[in-house]
């Protein structure tokens, strides 16, 4: 890590952090060399700050905008590719605001001569499918770092492949294999930059239209949860604050818990979704170690898991998969004695 990139990020001080890239530009390295040595890790570390509670979400935000930012100039570097070169759309999944994945990913095809449209994060479902029909790329690549963006994702993924071009996705999200994203519907998962590059090459002259994954109860229940999300998130935070005389002093373990609350429910529907009930088991331990670090109260995520159930009393399939995962963990948070 280069100390005066990372204090520039540290204290939010982007055109510091301009001159840190600058001078690596100097020494001779390329755009793809500072971005994956620099860049990637330096965001990997704003990551782990948050999570330890070290940083807020505001100083995340503004690091993450200047990673953003400077991923975007170095790719103006780039030539301009050839005309005859293949397009492909690169963008985050609906709900993703995680996006600088996916323009690592854009900007680094660009240097590989593809033609590219970057459409960022949180696109719009029906805009992004008329983009597609419109531009008909070579394939349409999607980025995810949250799992609970990925329970309404089967659609529109169904929807680009019955028109016969591959989607290709990757990103913390998917699990490190193409489980949940066959799940989906994808054509193929894409764990690194190598493997989206060696994918696009490895694409058929002409791809046939894909079957669209066939939907049943779980996805129903999983519909169901994203429909209501909205409501039963606030009576969870509600209840807890009612519960722990939550006040004016606002905790630090209380602050975000709305959002936490709201990714717990995203990632039971995903798992519904996918099949993969490691996905909930995976955001209960995360969800110790955030409350844990947060100063959370013993019990939390117990209790969490409890209110959570009530309202899926006839939703069997969700009960049991919240249930699985209510094993003894590690939730950071030691659970209450009886």
């Amino acid at each position: 890590m280069d100390e005066d990139y990372w204090q520039a990020l540290s204290v939010g001080d982007r055109h510091a952090a301009m001159a840190a890239v600058k001078r690596l530009q100097e020494a001779g390295r390329s755009t793809l060399e500072i971005v994956d040595e620099l860049i990637v890790p330096a965001q990997a570390r704003v990551g782990d700050l948050w999570l330890d509670g070290e940083w807020t979400v505001s100083q995340e935000h503004t690091a993450t905008a200047i990673n953003e930012g400077l991923v975007h100039w170095l790719g103006s570097f780039a030539p301009p590719p050839d005309p005859s070169r293949p397009l492909v759309l690169v963008s985050c999944i609906e709900g993703e605001r995680h996006a600088l994945p996916a323009l690592v990913v854009a900007e680094t095809l660009r240097v590989a001569g593809y033609r590219v449209d970057y459409l960022g994060g949180d696109p719009e479902p029906h805009d992004l499918l008329s983009e597609v029909l419109v531009r008909k790329p070579r394939a349409v690549l999607f980025s995810a770092s949250l799992t609970s963006s990925l329970a309404s994702q089967k659609g529109l993924f169904g929807s680009i492949g019955a028109i016969g071009i591959p989607v290709i996705v990757g990103g913390r999200a998917f699990g490190g294999d193409e489980r949940r994203a066959r799940a989906l519907g994808a054509t193929a998962y894409a764990p690194t930059v190598g493997d989206v590059l060696r994918v696009l090459e490895e694409l058929p002259p002409r791809t046939s239209a894909a079957p669209r994954p066939e939907e049943g109860p779980a996805d129903a229940e999983a519909a169901w949860i994203l429909g209501f999300r909205s409501q039963i998130t606030p009576h969870v935070v509600r209840t807890l604050g009612h519960r722990h005389a939550v006040d004016g002093s606002r905790p630090a373990w209380w602050i975000e818990l709305e959002g936490h609350v709201d990714h717990v429910l995203g990632c039971l529907a995903a798992a519904l979704v996918t099949g993969d009930e490691s996905i909930i088991v995976e955001v209960r331990h995360w969800l110790g170690q955030v409350l844990g670090r947060r100063g959370g109260p013993p019990g939390l995520v117990g209790e969490i898991w409890d209110l959570l159930a009530r309202p899926l009393r006839g939703h069997p399939l969700a009960r049991v998969f919240l249930a699985g995962a209510a094993a003894p963990t590690d939730d950071g948070i030691p659970e209450a004695s009886a």
